[in-house]
């Protein structure tokens, strides 16, 4: 059974218990109304009927006794009762009824005129043949002794017949107001109900991975609260899920650069090893074996950054800044190369005079073979110039081959993460792979990276040092 269709039951029965309660409550107190009216009637009357017994007495020139006796008692009882509607009865001291204005039954109960002979007011309901009568009886004393009493007996037809009516009208009017109520409360569990049907729709969205939907609830009770509460989980989840893909998205790109860089260590690795067949020199043999060595030195290196960055968490590549000859180095790293480039047919010349300037001197390498690799292995040059400047407290190495060239589009794509690179043909799938870990470290190092390419001619490839350290750099150092 659905929530609303409970609370209508529930609303529906809480309003009948209250009516019927209201109806057992109003019908005894209209019912102990009347009679406490009619009994205070009758207390008037047998105040005035005392009165006018007593006028008698001293009019007629007769004896309380003779009051009381059957000679004068039908007689008073009849005049009594003239012009009223209740029964006059008038009772000797030993019970007995000696005078009543009536014909009707003589009602065998009689716990009321031994009350009265006892001293005492009573008032009693009885059944008679003809329904329910009130008896009032009340005791004469006179100089000090009871010498009989009065009794009144009230008809109470008329009283059911008003009850009986007034009864009609409240069910009347509680049905009506029982069928308000409940169109109230349905209209009522409709509006309750309308923000958490709401909430129910958009917790089917959050189970799909929807996280839009809102719930506006402009009430100040527990329902705002709880929609509230709904928002902010909401979000929260929205966050937390944007933020995983995010964190998922960085790892993937790391791995993938990091995948990369591996790639050239252990192409120079392969490199020198296939040169060694061809050698008879031992000093040749020796020089390949020295950067075999290197190579592998720098790719343990690398496998161990790996390793502490996946342990701690940390994506991030550490740098050692130091005072470096970039001409020395870049003529170390084209000798690591040169097997790569022989083997793939590229000449190469290098222009460049000793420049000092701040940098890693690993991490620059790994972006030195980044750049060259890309060059041999998607420009299909067969030269490669490289030339060392200085320009504005900066070392400027300016790489250039003469091969196919990319358009401004491509070029444009090179240093975005490999999941948003526009689509390309197979064969140009892994073009630039790494230039965006290119950028990053150059970047670390105080320096920047730039690219410009023309279809079908060349592409020209900078990288920007700096000859001064950096506050920045001073700070990352420490």
């Amino acid at each position: 059974m659905r929530l609303r269709n409970k609370l209508f039951i529930q609303h529906t029965i809480t309003i009948i218990m209250l009516l019927a309660a209201m109806y057992v409550v109003v019908n005894y107190t209209l019912s102990k109304s009347m009679i406490e009216r009619d009994s205070q009637t009758l207390s008037q009357y047998y105040s005035l009927h005392r009165i006018e017994a007593l006028k008698i007495v001293n009019d007629k020139k007769i004896s309380i006794e003779q009051l009381f006796s059957g000679t004068y008692a039908p007689l008073i009882a009849s005049h009594l009762a003239a012009n009223s509607n209740f029964q006059v009865q008038l009772f000797d001291p030993e019970g007995t009824i000696i005078g009543d204005s009536g014909n009707k039954e003589d009602l065998v109960k009689r716990s009321d005129i031994v009350a009265a002979l006892g001293g005492q007011t009573a008032t009693v309901i009885t059944e008679g043949e003809a329904g329910k009568v009130l008896i009032y009886a009340s005791p004469f004393a006179y100089e000090g002794r009871i010498v009989g009493g009065f009794r009144y007996l009230l008809d109470l037809n008329q009283h059911e017949q008003t009850l009986a009516e007034m009864r009609r009208w409240f069910i009347g009017v509680a049905l009506g107001c029982l069928l308000i109520a409940l169109l109230a409360s349905y209209s009522f569990s409709f509006f309750l109900m309308k923000p958490l049907h709401a909430l129910q729709q958009a917790l089917k969205l959050v189970a799909i991975g929807d996280f839009s939907r809102k719930i506006i609830v402009r009430s100040q009770d527990e329902v705002r609260e709880l929609a509230d509460d709904f928002n902010l989980m909401s979000e929260a989840l929205q966050k937390h899920i944007e933020l995983l893909h995010y964190e998922q998205g960085k790892q993937k790109t790391f791995y993938d650069n990091v995948t990369h860089e591996l790639k050239t260590p252990l192409t120079s690795i392969i490199g020198f090893s296939d040169l060694i067949d061809k050698m008879e020199r031992t000093d040749d043999i020796r020089t390949c074996n020295v950067y075999i060595r290197k190579e592998s030195t720098r790719l343990l290196q690398m496998v161990e950054e790996l390793l502490q960055s996946s342990l701690k968490g940390d994506e991030a590549w550490r740098i050692q800044l130091e005072r470096t000859d970039l001409a020395a180095l870049l003529s170390d790293s084209l000798r690591i190369l040169e097997p790569t480039l022989n083997k793939s047919a590229i000449s190469t010349t290098l222009l460049a005079d000793p420049c000092q300037v701040y940098l890693d001197p690993k991490r620059t390498q790994q972006v030195l073979f980044n750049v060259i690799d890309n060059a041999i292995k998607h420009s299909e040059c067969t030269q490669l110039h490289i030339r060392l400047e200085h320009a504005d407290g900066q070392c400027i190495v300016r790489i250039s081959d003469n091969g196919k060239g990319m358009s401004d589009s491509e070029v444009q794509a090179l240093f975005l993460p490999a999941d948003e690179k526009p689509s390309r043909p197979i064969s140009a799938q892994s073009h630039g792979l790494g230039l965006l870990l290119c950028r990053q470290l150059m970047k670390l190092q105080g320096g920047s990276i730039s690219v410009q390419s023309r279809e079908e001619q060349s592409t020209d490839v900078e990288l920007f040092f700096q000859t001064e350290l950096q506050p920045s750099q001073i700070l990352l150092q420490n």
